[in-house]
């Protein structure tokens, strides 16, 4: 991004009203068919890879050590951090696929808005993506014909596009830190903090990859999608959209 285009988005993040052209969004994030990619090519480890490396390696891990020198007896030890490796792995293995999957839904969403199909005065069905519809429905975003627009060039509001690159970078972040965690396999054999800590943990990262900001609308029970259908239809007609 030159500086140029981070002060226009620096801008936009500071005055979400504005109306602007449906594909500056590509500008604003134009990784986003690389990030998409690199996550999609993204592998956690198996099942049977994670068995595999902790039937090899638990006994001579810093955790071993430690219940060894508390006088657990072997099959205790054995089961305790075999429990441990398996809770641990469920829960990143969950983890990571929902934060990569989170991102790359937010990737596809620009590449969706920035090339969004340009029928005047609205797009057809069959031209439309029911997935990704579905979450500008849920987001409140519409991308749409303005009844002043002398460009010809359907437009969004400055907040939609701040909205997706700002929930898309906090959900990268939380791909990353899965990766630090797990960059080698220490992680299933160690134990710092209590199962019930440790989801309580996941559970708020869980919440925090699904949370995307409501619109200015949405704060007031509002809906902006509505109430560019209804210009729409003032517009042109009841049944347009």
């Amino acid at each position: 991004m030159t500086s140029e285009i981070a002060k226009k988005y620096e801008y936009y993040k500071k005055y979400g009203n504005i109306i602007m052209d449906y594909d500056e969004i590509l500008i604003f994030y134009p990784d986003y068919f690389k990030t998409k990619n690199e996550l999609e090519q993204l592998k956690f480890i198996s099942k049977e890879e994670a068995d595999e490396y902790f039937e090899s390696h638990y006994k001579s891990s810093i955790l071993y050590e430690k219940l060894t020198a508390l006088a657990m007896a072997e099959d205790e030890i054995y089961n305790f951090m075999k429990h441990n490796m398996e809770f641990k792995y469920s829960q990143f293995s969950l983890l990571f696929k929902e934060s990569v999957s989170s991102v790359i839904q937010l990737c596809e969403l620009i590449d969706y808005i920035g090339h969004y199909p340009t029928t005047w005065p609205v797009p057809k069905e069959e031209e439309k993506n029911p997935k990704l519809e579905g979450l500008l429905e849920q987001y409140d975003i519409i991308v749409r014909y303005y009844l002043y627009d002398e460009l010809d060039k359907m437009q969004i509001t400055s907040d939609d596009v701040v909205r997706i690159i700002e929930t898309l970078k906090c959900r990268l972040a939380y791909v990353n830190s899965v990766l630090k965690i797990t960059y080698n396999n220490e992680w299933l054999l160690t134990r710092k903090t209590s199962e019930e800590e440790n989801v309580e943990l996941i559970n708020q990262a869980f919440e925090d990859i699904k949370w995307f900001p409501l619109s200015n609308y949405q704060t007031e029970n509002k809906s902006k999608r509505e109430e560019g259908k209804m210009y729409l239809r003032l517009q042109h007609r009841n049944n347009i959209i």
